[in-house]
């Protein structure tokens, strides 16, 4: 549950939002059309196994075009932004993501999932922006750019962190519980810096 002073922090990202007449809308399909294991997968084994459930799956499988996406955002940047936060803040979002990217990618080839592929859009996956979001985008540059950039980016994040709190309360998976608790953490200190920025 989250507690009221998180909620006040998305509200002032919905208001900074509303106030720049970014369209926020996201769909609402489900990620990823691959077979996953059954609900429940073998329990810790005796060479050391951890034992994970659907949930655990599903995280990965839609975390990593999540993080694509932001990816994505992060290389829009480039050349149309000269402002020192963005750029240092993409740079370091590219390196992070794309960590995380290899470290779910290899729990899923582990338990005989194959990862997303790369050329898939995904825009239609909760929590993920849309193709006249991001071509908007593409559209702006200096100041205009950065003030959109950072208020669509904020919303693509704090989607993130719910993504991460359900499979905390669902999951059985370690690391993923561990990299979800990061993912949190992480996100909510970066939309609380973008909301300074934005104010």
């Amino acid at each position: 549950m989250l507690g009221a002073s998180w909620r006040s922090r998305t509200v002032r990202v919905a208001v900074a939002a509303a106030a720049l007449c970014v369209p926020l809308a996201t769909g609402c399909a489900t990620a990823s059309g691959e077979s996953t294991p059954s609900a429940t997968a073998a329990a810790a084994g005796a060479g050391g196994t951890t034992g994970y459930l659907e949930e655990d799956v599903q995280f990965s499988l839609q975390m990593i075009p999540h993080h694509r996406q932001t990816i994505e955002l992060a290389e829009l940047s480039d050349g149309r932004t000269s402002d020192a936060y963005v750029r240092r803040l993409s740079a370091k979002m590219i390196e992070d993501e794309q960590a995380d990217i290899t470290l779910m990618s290899s729990w899923l080839r582990s338990w005989n999932v194959n990862p997303p592929p790369e050329d898939t859009a995904g825009h239609d996956m909760p929590g993920m922006l849309g193709p006249t979001q991001i071509a908007e985008l593409k559209r702006r540059s200096g100041g205009e750019f950065d003030r959109m950039w950072l208020t669509l980016l904020a919303k693509h994040l704090d989607s993130g962190v719910q993504m991460a709190e359900t499979v905390q309360g669902k999951g059985i998976h370690g690391p993923t519980a561990e990299l979800a608790g990061k993912i949190i953490a992480n996100q909510r200190k970066l939309i609380d810096e973008i909301v300074k920025q934005v104010a």
